[in-house]
């Protein structure tokens, strides 16, 4: 499957959903894009004033997380597209982003060295 025309500057991750029927795709033209898996058809679009640069899944694909050079992580309903919650805290671009496997928490990796 090749995904082609819809973002539109460097795109700086991919994720599946943990049932394979999704694609996640966060770039620099500050969006994360959801595709169907199986045929490349454009879901929903996520939409910030930022570069995306990760995005991934809960484990029960309910919710995203996405890291920003903002510095904030953002979570958001899987279903609805509405943004759930917004941390700040680091100093610098938040570079990566994940939940842990009872999705229960999220970590976050930065260029502030933390």
């Amino acid at each position: 499957l090749i995904i082609e025309g819809e973002h539109r500057d460097v795109v700086f991750c991919c994720w599946f959903s943990y049932d394979g029927k999704y694609i996640l795709t966060s770039s620099c033209d500050r969006t994360t894009r959801l595709w169907n898996a199986t045929n490349g058809t454009l879901i929903k679009t996520l939409r910030y004033e930022y570069w995306v640069l990760n995005c991934a899944f809960s484990c029960d694909d309910q919710l995203i997380v996405t890291a920003c050079d903002d510095k904030t992580v953002r979570i958001w309903d899987t279903e609805s597209g509405q943004l759930k919650r917004t941390r700040a805290g680091h100093s610098d671009y938040v570079l990566d982003s994940c939940f842990s496997s009872d999705g229960n928490r999220v970590v976050s990796a930065s260029s502030d060295e933390t």
